[in-house]
C-alpha cells in the first residue's frame, strides 16, 4: 500500500483498490491503519472536492525506503542463488512460478473468492 501511494502520489481508495486488486473497503481499512500510525495523510482532492487524494507523510516515507531497501537486499539474494543454477533449472523455476502464479488467481477467483472479497 505505501509503495502504491509514493509512485502514484495523490491516488484515491478507488485508485488503490484497482491497483491492489482489492476492494474499496480493504483499501479504506489498511488507509486508516496507516493514517493512524502516522504514515500517510488524506487531502481533499482539488480536482474533485468529494474525493480524497493520499500521500505519505515522512514517516511514511521513510517507511517506504526501509521496504524499497530490504527488497533490494532480497533481489541480491535471490540472484546469489541463482548464480550457479543452470539455464534450464532457471526456466523450470520460471515456468514453476508462472504456472503457480497462474494457480493461485484462479483459486482466489473461483475457488474460494469469499476469502477475497471481504
Amino acid at each position: 500500500m505505501i509503495k502504491s501511494i509514493k509512485e502514484n502520489e495523490g491516488i484515491h481508495v478507488t485508485g488503490l483498490a484497482d491497483i491492489l486488486g482489492v476492494t474499496k473497503g480493504a483499501v479504506s481499512q489498511i488507509i486508516g491503519k496507516l493514517e493512524r500510525k502516522g504514515m500517510i495523510v488524506k487531502d481533499t482532492d482539488p480536482r474533485n472536492l468529494s474525493r480524497l487524494s493520499l500521500r505519505l507523510t515522512p514517516k511514511g516515507e521513510t517507511a517506504y525506503q526501509y521496504h524499497e531497501e530490504l527488497h533490494q537486499e532480497l533481489d541480491g539474494l535471490f540472484k546469489a542463488a541463482l548464480e550457479d543454477a543452470t539455464e534450464e533449472n532457471k526456466a523450470f523455476l520460471k515456468d514453476f512460478l508462472n504456472s503457480l502464479d497462474g494457480k493461485l488467481d484462479v483459486y482466489e477467483k473461483e475457488v474460494r473468492p469469499d476469502r477475497w472479497q471481504k
